[in-house]
Parts: C-alpha cells; structure tokens; sequence
C-alpha cells in the first residue's frame, strides 16, 4: 500500500472523504500499481570524500561587534547605582534641618532674661519635648541649669549639644567651665579623636553614603565613556579614600553610643545590682562614665579610671537618648 492510499483511507476514516463504489475502484487502481525499485548500489572499496568545510565567516563583522556590548553588568550597576542616589537622597532630606517654633523658644528666652532659670529650663526642656533636639535649645538650656546649679544636666546638655555642632566655640567654653565647677576633669582626646569628632556623626554617615556612590556610578561609566576613564578611575580612588576614612572616623566614634553623664548631685556606685549593696567608689555630678550593661533599676559603668560598679539608671543618662527626635520629627 502506498503513501497516497494509506492518506485516503486516514481520510475515510476521519469522515472528509466518503467511501464511493468509484474511489474504491481508484484505491485497487493505486495498489496495483508497482513501485519503482531503487538502484542496487554497487559495493565499492573506495571510500566517499569528505564533505568540504564551510567557509569561513568573519567573526569580527559589524553585526557582531553591535553583539559584544550586550552584557548584564552594566545594567546590574546601573540599577545599584539608582538605589544607592536614592539612599543618598533620602539621607538627605532627613538631614534637613526644620525650622523651630520661635514663640516657646521665645518665652523661654525672656525667662532667662529675667533671671528666672528654674522656668526657663522647664521651657527649654518643653520645646525639647514637643519640637525635638536641636543646638539652640540644647545650648540655652545647659546655660540655664548651669546658672540653677543643676551641674550634671547642663553638661550632659552640653555635650548633647556638641554632637551636633562639635565646632562651636561658645559651646565648647562653657562645657568646659561646667566642668571646672563640678570639679570634673576635662576629656583629653587623642589626635585621631579630634579628627573624628570634626564632623558630626550625620555627616560621616552622608559622606559614607555619598562615596559609595560614587563607587557604585564610577564602574558603569567607565563602560559607558571610555574617553572619561581616567577621570573615572582618579575619581573612584578619591572616593574610596573617603570612604575608608568615614568608616574609621565612625569606629573611633562607636563609643558615643554607650557614653553617659552623672545627672545626680551624687552617684554610689555598688559591687551589686541592689539597693543594699557594698559601696566601691562615688561618681560627681557631670562626670562622664561608659555604660556596660542594665539590670532592672540599675545600670554597671566604668569611669575614666577604670573602675566598674553598679549605680541607679536615674542618677545617669545617656548622651544620645534611646530614642532621639529632631526638629519636624
């Protein structure tokens, strides 16, 4: 049975074709019929030639050198780079200072003014409360405890203050002279100290930021504008040496998160987290101590010295709050 007789009887089948007397006959016809016989093919020794190699193509055509810039990489760092410019702009607009409400600050200020201190700290302290930190009331009311004699706070506020602004001189003169009348000695930093407390710990976070950045940028454009490669690379060096010095700069400055400052007139420190307590040493108002570890109602703390011991957690307080707020936050 042939191709065609076997496609005719699937059509039959299938029900397109109707099976007539007349294509029946048709079907006997084709069957009949001989196919014609291939060939014989002749047993030979010879073996066949190999087939000729293609010719060769020149695998540096235009279409082709179009093809080799199509890579992932750019496109991967493209992307990052977008995340990382918006990581710096949301850094940004957090760093924005707000503006105070003048009115509180205001009357607070004229408080002062009259020698009435007690009010003007519970003024300072309200703004603080309801407008958050900022350098002009974390000033005004250290000055105004230092005159009640509240010793302890006006330092701890001092030092609040210049963590924000560590270049202030006025700043740094009065914490200065709260000390000397606490009969608190004064910090001596070591030169890579110095030059960590320049900046404010914001600003080392948005120089972190905006070097790796600039890292991240520098890498896709030198794919992009091979003629700026130099520039590229000259640029990325500079970046990278910022980065390396603001993560150095922030690790010097890790210990900011643990510092506090005796807000008591007196502070006990004990060999035990209780009342009852064995005594080991005293802390004076203003004095700034290192906090290890809470337990309860008391907190362990190691002073300039060295020396270790538990004390309430309500005779100190942390430079940077658990919790810290900003003007507009």
């Amino acid at each position: 049975m042939n191709s065609i007789t076997r496609l005719i009887l699937r059509r039959v089948v299938s029900g397109n074709i109707k099976l007539t007397p007349r294509l029946l006959q048709v079907l006997k016809e084709f069957d009949a019929e001989p196919t014609p016989a291939e060939p014989p093919v002749q047993a030979t020794n010879e073996t066949a030639p190999p087939p000729p190699p293609p010719p060769a193509t020149d695998i540096t055509s235009a279409e082709e050198k179009k093809m080799t810039f199509v890579n992932p990489l750019p496109g991967r760092w493209i992307r990052r780079t977008e995340c990382g410019l918006g990581a710096v702009l949301l850094l940004a607009a957090s760093l924005a200072p707000a503006a105070l409400n003048p009115a509180p600050l205001a009357a607070a200020n004229e408080a002062f003014a009259r020698g009435e201190y007690a009010a003007a700290v519970r003024g300072y302290e309200t703004i603080l409360a309801q407008q958050g930190y900022s350098v002009p009331v974390l000033f005004n009311l250290a000055n105004a405890q230092q005159r009640a004699g509240q010793l302890g706070p006006a330092i701890l506020n001092y030092e609040r203050a210049r963590l924000l602004d560590p270049n202030d001189a006025d700043l740094a003169t009065n914490l200065n002279t709260a000390r000397r009348k606490a009969g608190v000695e004064s910090e001596r930093p070591s030169p890579a100290q110095k030059a960590a407390e320049a900046l404010t710990l914001s600003h080392w976070f948005g120089l972190t930021a905006a070097a790796t950045f600039l890292i991240a940028v520098a890498l896709p454009l030198r794919h992009l504008i091979p003629r700026a490669r130099t520039g590229l690379n000259f640029g990325s060096v500079l970046a990278a040496f910022a980065l390396v010095m603001a993560i150095a700069a922030l690790g010097l400055r890790r210990s900011d998160l643990t510092r506090a400052v005796v807000t008591a007139p007196e502070a006990v420190a004990g060999i035990a987290p209780v009342t009852m307590a064995q005594s080991l040493f005293k802390l004076r108002a203003g004095e700034t101590v290192t906090l290890q570890q809470t337990h309860g109602a008391f907190a362990r703390v190691r002073n300039q010295a060295g020396q270790q011991g538990w004390v309430k957690t309500d005779d100190v307080a942390r430079v940077i709050p658990a919790r810290v707020s900003f003007p507009g936050s």
